[in-house]
């Protein structure tokens, strides 16, 4: 060994005959009878161990002269092997391999280690000492301190005492993955395992490196030393350096004696690059009290700062602000490590031993391989060690290659690991048990508020571990048999979820920024996996309210991200809620609209409607109708048992006649009680009182066109005929009856009946609050919208020449846009603001006071409140039904009903139209059908030509054999049954007479038919 600054040589036991004086510049070579591992220096002590394992110490003493005298080293008695050392001012502290702790008085030999108490169970992987305060890191990733703590250098906040005895753990870095901490005169650091670096304590001279001479108390992220892919930290008295992997060196704190090494005597408060060691790629650093070494990996260690000893070594030059290479013997073993303390240098030229982390593929392998082995309980441990620990966790499923760059916008984790991890280990369904244990052991230590973002990486690796659970609990293609798995599964969402609305808005948009960069596949899956927990969370009783509404925020935050790029679709999120769940909800939302439960509000309506799918949002709509329908019966059985006669009609009923359909559908919804129009919808046609759904259909399908052909004032049309909006002209004259219109929309959706009204979306958007846009003038007058498309993209800067004005013409009318700057040009500056402009006057300005009278009528039965979980297609869906039309699946859900003569006609039920030649010939006939004539089937069959609000799925016909008592089965019609959706067919000859006789049927039903005359057609 090497060394050289102040002389310990007569401390150390050398050879016999090996004393050698010091060559130039004073370095010596110490031959020693042994191999130095570690090494030491404090202010009056030195301390080694050596490869065997045992522990030596040189005390200092001042003689009566004032020099400083060495005394010969004594061993350290101590039963176990020790591995590392360091050194306060006076005392030591060992670690053994083993991980136990060990403090050494040197004042008062013989030198007896003691333990400490507080760190009992607990295995330490390295310790590190300042003047008077010791830092030590566990293998489970926590950093305990003791010691004095006049600037908070022992990291635990404004209520540290000045002085602690004990070990104590610094909260502020639960769950970081640390890999090393540092300590110098009264400050401390902990480095991450992807290069983040947390510094706390003395910072007068900037030795924090945070840009100020301000002390912490506690561990702050040094934000200057970010995506510099720290891997070493070491501490002088004032001073810090930190060496990145790429080899590079920086320095910051004082610079009184040019141990920053920036050919300067300043303090540095930020940390700043070492330029002259520059294209020599550092493997070492060391710092002195007010010197600092740095080892090459070629070999060459360079010194800079306080020279009074001789610690520098022989240089080249004099200028201690200067890194330079020591000049060390020419010949002889090659350097292989660095220790600088005190005002001492020393260099050991043997290789140290370093042992590499394990892939935790190769552990789980490991684990797996040995579960039913004798090492089991062993595994145990390890298991419960690697995920009881927020830290082991975390740094288990890193990216090597890339986990340096870790930043708020890159996690650093390798997602395809975790998930590759976890479905192997979970497959053994004990090591799942234990792997769920020690995670809720951990689960606790999740509410500490996280000292950087790595710390946040655990989120994602739980929402890997939930997946995991989840679908082997529910039954996934994975190998194995399904039991009742992962008993802690749904506990831990709660438990997470809680953790997570803990989280600070920074932290959460971090985390929904890594969430946000992820590739799709994982997207998806963490939307699944919260999307499965509330479900499961929903189905048990006994969980508290708050834990599906902590998963309920989670599930938000995602979708406010996601909404805002649409990277998956919104359907992700959705769930369909049973019905006994939906009435509960309801009825618990109409209380609490009335102030009548404002202690029991609703859980999912209206805060987090996102999550319901449309079926659920439908059977909320409808219960909420069905329950306003039974208020008003409450209210008329009162009438009835209260005496007072006659009680109010049990129905709202509209007796119509087929050839005045608008006129008395209007003047009798004019002339109706607010609270009539709230019950039951039933229409009678031309005197007939039967009660059937089949008139109620009939109405509204009718309806409109009547209302454009008779009331033609009230609407225009676009130029494709295919939609309508409101008509600007004499909007006095038409409000009274948009007025009516409205309410007879209202109407539709209150009796959950399709209407068919052809407006564009923009009408359900206006009737959600939600602003028109450009892509609503596309729909309605595309010609339009393709013009002001156009503008939008107009790059040049000449717009201005295309002389477009912010004037325009729309329903014959010339509209200034702009009446303030008559004649005012569209530019490239303004041209949005134009755009803007016209959208806003065709769909809210021009039509605003008739619009109001629309959204007045349809919300006499509609509630806003409940209307606004629908998105504008949904709510577009409910009220006009849906174009998408699945034939397949109609003759999929169609069942059969056939005579069998030899039980007296009786109809016997099939499952498939193979089974009888007139339903094969039915439906080789229907393919063959114009897509127009297929919605007339439909209509004939349902009472409806617009597919259900639901899909072709909820269409459930009987397809039946007609029996045919006299007459040949080809002069007959098909018929139909729409309240029951059976088509009743004759026995036709060939395709051609049931194609020619069915077409027939369906334009007779394009009239406006009654049920009789739709049955005899």
């Amino acid at each position: 060994m090497l060394s050289w600054g102040e002389d310990y040589q007569q401390g150390f036991r050398l050879k016999k005959g090996s004393a050698v004086p010091p060559v130039a510049g004073g370095v010596r070579s110490l031959q020693l009878s042994f191999h130095v591992a570690d090494l030491c220096v404090g202010l009056r002590v030195l301390a080694f161990i050596k490869d065997s394992g045992e522990a030596s110490i040189i005390r200092v003493s001042e003689s009566a002269a004032g020099t400083r005298e060495k005394r010969k080293q004594k061993f350290v008695e101590c039963e176990e092997r020790l591995a590392a050392v360091d050194c306060t001012d006076d005392g030591v502290t060992l670690l053994s391999d083993t991980g136990v702790v060990f403090c050494v008085d040197s004042p008062h030999p013989p030198y007896t280690p003691r333990s400490l108490e507080a760190l009992s169970g607990i295995t330490v992987t390295q310790v590190a000492c300042g003047s008077q305060h010791t830092v030590v890191l566990s293998k489970d990733g926590q950093v305990y301190t003791w010691g004095q703590n006049s600037r908070g250098q022992l990291g635990l906040g404004k209520e540290g005492c000045s002085s602690i005895s004990s070990p104590q753990c610094v909260r502020s870095l639960s769950g970081m993955p640390l890999v090393q901490v540092s300590a110098g005169g009264e400050h401390s650091f902990a480095l991450s395992v992807s290069g983040s670096v947390f510094g706390w304590g003395r910072n007068d001279c900037g030795q924090l490196g945070l840009g100020d001479t301000t002390d912490r108390e506690t561990a702050t992220l040094v934000h200057h030393l970010n995506m510099k892919k720290t891997v070493l930290a070491a501490c002088g008295k004032d001073h810090t350096a930190v060496l990145t992997m790429d080899g590079t060196v920086f320095t910051f704190g004082s610079g009184h004696y040019g141990q920053l090494g920036h050919n300067s005597f300043r303090n540095e408060l930020c940390p700043r690059l070492v330029a002259e060691l520059w294209g020599a790629k550092v493997t070492k650093i060391s710092c002195g009290r007010y010197h600092t070494l740095v080892l090459t990996n070629h070999m060459k260690v360079y010194s800079f700062g306080c020279n009074q000893h001789g610690q520098l070594g022989p240089r080249e030059e004099t200028h201690p602000c200067v890194p330079l290479p020591v000049q060390l013997p020419q010949e002889g073993p090659i350097i292989q490590n660095i220790f600088a303390g005190g005002d001492s240098s020393f260099a050991t030229c043997r290789p140290e031993q370093g042992v590499s982390e394990v892939p935790v593929e190769s552990l789980v392998d490991r684990w797996i391989s040995e579960w039913d082995s004798k090492l089991q309980t062993k595994v145990k441990q390890e298991i419960d060690q690697r995920f009881s620990s927020m830290s082991l966790m975390n740094r288990s499923f890193l990216n090597q290659s890339k986990h340096f760059h870790t930043s708020s916008t890159y996690s650093g984790l390798d997602l395809s690991l975790c998930k590759r991890g976890f479905k192997k280990l979970l497959r053994n369904e004990a090591i799942q048990i234990e792997v769920e244990k020690a995670v809720m052991k951990m689960l606790p230590s999740l509410h500490e508020k996280p000292a950087g973002v790595e710390a946040l990486r655990v989120f994602l690796i739980l929402n890997e571990l939930l997946y995991a659970i989840q679908r082997l609990r529910h039954g996934s293609l994975w190998e194995g048999p399904q039991t009742g798995r992962g008993f802690h599964g749904v506990e831990i969402a709660m438990k997470v979820a809680a953790a997570v609305q803990s989280l600070s808005t920074e932290h959460l948009q971090i985390t929904a920024n890594w969430w946000t960069l992820s590739m799709m596949e994982y997207k998806s899956r963490h939307v699944n996996v919260w999307r499965t927990a509330l479900s499961e969370v929903l189905g048990i009783e006994a969980f508290p309210h708050s834990s599906s509404k902590d998963i309920l925020q989670i599930l938000q935050n995602m979708y406010n991200v996601n909404k805002g790029n649409m990277k998956i679709p919104e359907t992700t999120f959705c769930l369909e809620f049973s019905p006994i769940f939906i009435e509960q909800e309801v009825t618990r939302w109409r209380l609490h609209s009335k102030s009548m439960a404002v202690d029991n509000p609703p859980l999912i309506l209206c805060s987090f409607a996102f999550v319901m799918d449309f079926k659920s949002k439908q059977l909320v709509f409808q219960c909420n109708s069905y329950l306003t329908v039974q208020e008003v019966k409450q209210e008329r059985m009162l009438y009835y048992l209260q005496g007072l006669a006659p009680p109010p009609p049990l129905y709202f009923e509209l007796n119509l006649r087929r050839s005045s359909l608008v006129e008395d559908s209007f003047r009798q919804l004019a002339e109706a009680p607010p609270t009539d129009i709230k019950k039951h919808l039933v229409v009678y046609f031309d005197g007939d009182t039967k009660i059937t759904n089949v008139y109620k259909k009939d109405f509204f399908h009718h309806l409109f066109p009547r209302i454009k052909e008779e009331k033609p004032e009230m609407f225009r049309t676009n130029d494709s005929e295919t939609l309508v909006w409101f008509s600007i002209n004499q909007p006095e004259r038409i409000k009274a009856d948009v007025y009516l219109f409205g309410l007879l929309c209202g109407l539709a959706l209150h009796n959950d009946c399709i209407f068919p009204v052809p407006f564009p979306l923009v009408l359900f958007k206006k009737l959600l609050g939600v602003k028109p846009t450009l892509q609503d003038m596309v729909e309605f007058c595309p010609e339009v919208g393709k013009s002001l498309q156009y503008i939008m993209n107009y790059e040049d800067d000449d717009l201005e020449d295309q002389y477009i004005f912010f004037e325009i013409t729309w329903d014959d009318t010339v509209i200034d846009l702009d009446p303030e700057n008559p004649g005012k040009p569209v530019t490239s500056q303004n041209k949005k603001e134009f755009v803007d402009a016209y959208v806003n006057y065709v769909f809210n300005q021009s039509v605003e006071s008739v619009f109001q009278e629309f959204e007045r009528g349809f919300f006499q039965l509609c509630d806003r409140d409940l209307l606004r979980m629908f998105e504008p297609q949904e709510l577009k869906r409910l009220m006009v039904g849906q174009d998408d039309y699945d034939w397949e699946k109609l003759k999929q859900n169609t069942q059969y009903e056939l005579p069998l003569s030899a039980n007296g006609g009786q109809l016997v039920r099939f499952d498939s139209h193979m089974q009888n030649p007139t339903m094969k010939m039915f439906w080789k006939v229907f393919d063959a059908l114009t897509e127009d004539q297929k919605k007339d089937f439909l209509w004939f069959v349902t009472g409806s030509r617009k597919a259900p609000i639901l899909g072709m799925g909820q269409v459930q016909m009987t397809a039946r054999l007609k029996i045919i008592t006299s007459g040949s089965p080809d002069e007959q019609f098909p018929e139909s049954l729409t309240c029951h959706n059976i088509l009743d067919l004759p026995s036709y000859s060939s395709e051609e007479i049931m194609r020619d006789r069915l077409i027939q049927a369906l334009e007779a039903e394009r009239t406006f038919s009654s049920e009789e005359e739709r049955l005899s057609v």
